[in-house]
């Protein structure tokens, strides 16, 4: 607890001390707060998803020795970033006297009170971070939906009931809908319990197949490929590592805000976790299948024995679980909207709740129907919302935050704040031209 206690002191240290008698933690209306643990398995199931799955592909891209220091790099980059973006927030609670502040709005408060050359972009800004973060959370859901019908699809059509991948996507619709109703992330623990005890149970089915054989390490995987497809490993290192949406929702509803940060923050411990299992899966699934690989490597499992068809529904199931906890992100922005124009009554409020609650889970399920590719779309998902969500706006707010005299000596935070908005910028950028390039080579 001592050590817990000493990291929070972190953010005060961070943020500033404008008004130390008011602390935004203890004023944020919760109704059933999230423990340490659950967040934490919060954390790790919104976290490790079809991403991990991903990651042999990314691998193959640019090579074993170049992809393990650019996971390393890109982790820490964006866990950096994350840490700015809830220390950017925590002092706009402390200016504003908030217990908590959505993203949009603290992006809108920022700029706001940043460089007057910038103030004009304060509301075009706030509505375009809800864009993006929605975009972002629907696309998740779209991504989570063709995984678990492509999985599902390959073990049905090894037993002769061969359907087509958008006749999968249909049956999946009534339990999607049904998972869609669940109203708070407390409900939602025991689904992400189940889940990641899923998931553990099909990284080990994996593993079993990317161990069995003796691993021959040839020099030409260990050396770095294709400076290319460099833009295309960051979308997908940034799609799998980074749930922008969740980390905010997870810190919002965590008992003891205080210690999702720190050096040793329940954020942190989560990110080491995830950033070791990516990059074991990511090089040992390269190993196995080299130049094979596919979008996922539950697609590259042997379809006739009875292990890789445990593994692929294990896995389908353990992703099918999850789609609750990345739709409550989408559900939440409109919802706090839609409630204000609503008119106040117990029946009204039940019918555009639920109504919106399947409502996000037809478009994201949809979007999957009209257009059901894997590989391309994560990469591209991941490029553009991510750049921004994760690594540019958090720059922008920083900057605006520490405007006109707080940049510090040589005005350092403002060059490190301009750097950072330049590196989205470029991933966002080559990112998206990449997996635009590879979507289009696909249909030809």
């Amino acid at each position: 607890m001592f050590v817990y206690e000493f990291m929070a002191g972190l953010v005060d240290t961070i943020t500033g001390d404008d008004d130390e008698s008011y602390d935004p933690h203890q004023h944020r209306k919760v109704e059933k707060p999230t423990s340490y643990s659950d967040t934490m398995i919060h954390l790790l199931k919104g976290s490790i998803g079809a991403g991990v799955l991903a990651m042999p592909n990314a691998v193959q891209r640019v090579g074993i020795l170049g992809s393990i220091f650019m996971m390393i790099l890109i982790g820490a980059f964006a866990a950096y970033c994350m840490h700015l973006l809830i220390s950017a927030q925590y002092t706009l609670c402390k200016k504003t006297r908030r217990g908590y502040l959505a993203y949009p709005r603290s992006m809108y408060l920022a700029v706001q009170d940043g460089p007057p050359c910038l103030r004009w972009a304060a509301a075009p800004l706030y509505y375009f971070v809800d864009v993006v973060l929605i975009m972002w959370q629907l696309g998740i859901c779209c991504i989570y939906c063709v995984f678990v019908s492509e999985n599902v699809k390959q073990v049905f059509d090894f037993y002769g009931r061969e359907m087509s991948l958008r006749a999968h996507l249909c049956v999946l619709l009534a339990p999607l809908a049904l998972l869609g109703l669940l109203k708070d992330l407390k409900l939602m623990t025991p689904l992400s319990t189940i889940s990641n005890i899923v998931t553990m149970l099909g990284f080990i089915l994996v593993f079993f197949y990317l161990i069995e054989d003796d691993v021959q390490v040839d020099e030409e995987k260990l050396n770095f490929k294709s400076v290319e497809d460099v833009p295309v490993f960051i979308g997908i290192a940034l799609f799998a590592l980074e749930a922008v949406g969740v980390v905010l929702a997870l810190e919002y509803n965590m008992e003891n805000p205080k210690r999702f940060v720190g050096i040793c923050g329940l954020f942190n411990i989560g990110m080491i976790i995830i950033l070791s299992l990516y990059i074991s899966m990511g090089v040992f699934g390269y190993l196995k299948y080299g130049e094979d690989i596919k979008p996922s490597i539950t697609l590259n499992l042997p379809q006739h024995e009875k292990k890789a068809q445990a593994a692929k529904l294990t896995f389908a199931l353990a992703i099918f679980l999850s789609f609750p906890l990345q739709n409550f992100v989408a559900y939440s922005i409109l919802w706090r909207k839609i409630q204000k124009k609503i008119p106040v009554s117990e029946r009204s409020v039940l019918f555009f709740d639920y109504a919106l609650r399947i409502l996000l889970v037809i478009i994201p399920w949809l979007l999957a129907v009209l257009v059901p590719r894997l590989g391309p779309f994560i990469s591209l998902f991941g490029a553009f919302c991510l750049s921004l969500l994760a690594v540019v706006f958090p720059g922008i707010m920083d900057a605006c935050l520490h405007y006109p005299e707080h940049y510090g000596l040589a005005r350092f935070r403002l060059v490190r704040d301009i750097l950072i908005v330049l590196v989205g910028a470029v991933c966002l950028l080559a990112g998206c031209y990449t997996s635009v390039l590879e979507i289009f080579e696909a249909d030809e």
